[in-house]
């Protein structure tokens, strides 16, 4: 949005994100004030080389009346949690959150030794899927070199390299991360032409009709800024008879919801059922527990080795998200894979 500078852009997606709760994962406990010194510390590990001087931001978006200020303690107006929500469709935090990720990841030893203990395969992974899980998304799936897929959301390609690499199928990978896109294409454009890489946003999927086999999502859907919109994306661009694999994890807040957690319930599902599309779904859940729990306990042990390399603010985000999801309550989460194809 030219409205706005890189700088507003950064504080205003940062005051709602702060305000979401966002910063447990970046170690600010819950409740914490939208203060300048907390803003700037969320700012600092979230946007990271990518922070720029939001000095003037703040006055700037509060005399525009996108911000309040109150005691020290900055807040959206209405104005501004419209302007923020525009803003993040394009250019969410995510983005430049991934492009710390995989700036930093893909140059640890001590990050891809935490991979190959945890995921069973050094892939430079982000997400949940490790090799047991991708397998089983390969079983279901049954690709050949035929087939044409659509890896959304594929980070720095490694598991879609992967994957092609198991299967001999023509793989399109798109991330909203340039970093992650630059380190696919730079690895893989001469060595494999069944692999192709771009910048692309799950929120507007651009591409011919009827040009993919199938689609694949790993852990990537939680970040649409629609969900059923994105769904409704898909659809179009699949071949007759096409399929999708997406692994997806439910979390619910209170255990009168428990019946979210269903395979035919989640906020997926309801989606696929809402557009006639037909699915099964293989419960990860338990599986899941295990990975959460693992994570932390490798991450504690090669904490030396992160440190050593100068990597402790890698270590500590990995950690601080796997502490989370490690002790949230198994009967208020449930993961699938989910096999969807049209009829």
């Amino acid at each position: 949005m030219k409205e706005f500078t890189e700088a507003e852009k950064q504080l205003l997606i940062t005051v709602g994100w702060l305000a979401n709760r966002y910063g447990l994962m970046a170690g600010i406990e819950a409740g914490s004030e939208s203060t300048v010194e907390n803003l700037k510390r969320f700012g600092n590990i979230w946007f990271g080389k990518y922070l720029v001087d939001w000095s003037e931001a703040y006055e700037n978006l509060a005399a525009k009346n996108y911000l309040s200020e109150t005691d020290g303690i900055f807040a959206l107006t209405e104005k501004g949690k419209l302007a923020r929500k525009a803003i993040e469709i394009d250019n969410p935090l995510w983005l430049y959150e991934y492009n710390n990720f995989f700036s930093k990841a893909v140059k640890s030893s001590a990050h891809a030794l935490f991979c190959e203990r945890v995921y069973s395969k050094n892939l430079c992974q982000h997400g949940l899927a490790d090799v047991f899980q991708l397998n089983k998304l390969l079983e279901v799936l049954k690709l050949n070199a035929g087939y044409r897929v659509l890896d959304l959301g594929c980070g720095n390609g490694f598991i879609t390299e992967y994957l092609q690499n198991q299967t001999g199928a023509f793989f399109q990978g798109i991330d909203i991360s340039e970093e992650a896109i630059k380190q696919a294409c730079q690895r893989t454009t001469e060595k494999n032409e069944r692999l192709s890489f771009s910048v692309g946003n799950m929120n507007r999927l651009s591409f011919e009709p009827k040009i993919f086999d199938c689609i694949i999502s790993i852990d990537t859907l939680y970040y649409v800024d629609n969900l059923e919109e994105t769904m409704k994306q898909t659809i179009p661009i699949l071949k007759p008879f096409g399929q999708m694999g997406i692994f997806y994890t439910q979390w619910i807040s209170n255990l009168e919801d428990k019946e979210n957690l269903l395979p035919e319930n989640t906020a997926l599902a309801i989606v696929l059922k809402k557009h006639s599309l037909k699915f099964t779904a293989l419960d990860l859940t338990e599986n899941e527990a295990e990975h959460w729990q693992k994570k932390v306990d490798v991450l504690e042990e090669l904490k030396p080795q992160f440190e050593k390399e100068g990597n402790l603010d890698l270590y500590n985000y990995r950690l601080n998200e796997a502490v989370r999801y490690a002790n949230w309550d198994l009967r208020k989460r449930s993961r699938y894979l989910y096999h969807i194809w049209l009829n």
